[in-house]
């Protein structure tokens, strides 16, 4: 399994942005099942990972934040095991490196060995603008194992190389194209910057936005309101730049993910081993008037998943129905066979393993915070935030979702049938991160009081 941490869809198989170059990942995919819409459980690392990892949504663990899942006060259950120890409870050697879990005390159950980093060589920081807080920068080196992630995949390669005397489950997790956009050279000579194309953000897209979805996109919500704003961003000059370290250090992780497969193709476990990438959440580079991630959109919660299962008749096939990353979990407890003792939120995949032509129409749900949710459904996504107001689109038509439906009385039946599926009880953890929220999307005293 490897985990590629912000990954999003610009991916070349997924088409999210037809200049990216990932030709392992797309080889990768000609051998096995492509979910191209595949959706995070939320748009930020830790609430993702833990929901992916433990089969437990957000709303009801109350990680929704990046503190430590065991510091947070959120009502994890020490039943509640991490697909890790499932395995390890099954008789496997359990090894992982990298970013598998976010938070410290999250790695320290259920390995049998696990490698949390490697230091790498330093990167040229590239000038952006003194306005600009994303930082993108060229490393000193052309050999990705002078690099942090590369060494974490050297090590992994070592330990797919050993001798087993168990079934083998085996994590990496790369960092990039998480901030700060870091890659050698080769990689940034990939793109030639003045053949970079941008991303269409029309000026009046959030002219039809509730309350809450313009906070959202000025950053209130998550990072806090920062200066990594698209028009910050636009007066600097320096979007090409920041587009281009991104489609960089995408490249980078998929040669990164190459390595690892060549590894594994060149191994007696070849056609006994299953494989899964996974990137844990989608990014904004200015789509919705907006950087970074935490948003309900399409750009922040698609994201890659594909599975290579030997034996399935599911070699080069696509799944275009949305899928949810939570739905990994009891997908791998299917295809191993494993014993398993607690409850998991998500479907198994397995029944489109053995007939990817089986038509699948379920609802996907994300989470972004208490109370805020969106629900993709075949062509159309429900955004439904904590102060009740709402937004419908039908990504079939509108792709870039520039046109809010919600206000349209005749999308009500629409609207009804997704809401169906949004959690009728959610779980709020007090403190900061949670008093943020609170203030940010109560409409008046009184219904802060409520909150």
């Amino acid at each position: 399994m490897i985990c590629v941490d912000d990954l999003s869809d610009w991916v070349g198989v997924l088409g999210g942005r037809p200049q990216a170059r990932t030709p392992h990942i797309d080889r990768l995919a000609s051998e096995a099942l492509v979910f191209t819409h595949a959706y995070a459980p939320a748009t930020s690392c830790a609430p993702s990972r833990t929901a992916t990892l433990y089969g437990m949504a957000p709303h009801k663990s109350g990680v929704y934040g990046h503190d430590d899942v065991h510091k947070s006060g959120a009502q994890l259950p020490q039943t509640q095991l991490p697909l890790n120890s499932v395995f390890q409870n099954n008789g496997y050697r359990t090894v992982g490196c990298g970013k598998v879990f976010h938070g410290a005390s999250s790695h320290r159950r259920g390995w049998d060995v696990y490698k949390k980093d490697f230091p790498g060589v330093a990167a040229d920081p590239i000038p952006l603008g003194p306005n600009i807080k994303l930082e993108c920068g060229i490393q000193a080196t052309d050999n990705d194992s002078e690099t942090s992630d590369g060494k974490l995949t050297d090590w992994a390669i070592s330990q797919l190389q050993e001798e087993h005397d168990r079934p083998l489950f085996l994590c990496l997790g790369l960092r990039k194209p998480h901030l700060p956009w870091d890659a050698p050279k080769k990689y940034y000579d990939l793109y030639d910057l003045e053949s970079i194309s941008l991303p269409v953000t029309p000026e009046d897209d959030l002219d039809d936005l509730p309350a809450a979805g313009r906070r959202f996109a000025a950053n209130h919500v998550g990072y806090g309101a920062g200066s990594d704003h698209p028009s910050v961003v636009k007066t600097e000059g320096a979007w090409r730049k920041l587009v281009q370290a991104y489609l960089a250090t995408c490249s980078f992780a998929d040669a990164n993910v190459g390595r690892m497969l060549d590894a594994l193709r060149s191994s007696p476990h070849a056609d006994n081993t299953i494989v899964v990438v996974w990137g844990d959440h989608g990014w904004h580079l200015g789509e919705k008037q907006r950087w970074r991630k935490f948003s309900l959109w399409e750009r922040a919660t698609r994201t890659p998943l594909i599975i290579r299962a030997p034996g399935t008749p599911s070699i080069g096939e696509r799944v275009d129905a949305p899928v949810g990353l939570q739905d990994l979990f009891p997908t791998l407890v299917d295809l191993c066979g494993l014993e398993i003792q607690q409850p998991l939120d998500g479907r198994s995949l397995s029944p489109l393993l053995s007939d990817p032509s089986l038509g699948w129409d379920e609802p996907t749900l994300m989470t972004h915070g208490p109370g805020n949710f969106a629900v993709r459904r075949g062509p159309w996504r429900l955004i439904h935030y904590a102060d009740g107001s709402e937004e419908l689109y039908n990504l079939g038509s509108d792709p870039g979702e520039f046109t809010n439906l919600g206000r349209d009385s005749a999308f009500d039946p629409r609207r009804a049938s997704l809401r169906r599926h949004l959690p009728e009880r959610w779980l709020y953890v007090m403190g900061p991160r949670f008093e943020a929220f609170r203030d940010a999307f109560a409409r008046s005293p009184d219904d802060r009081e409520e909150w």
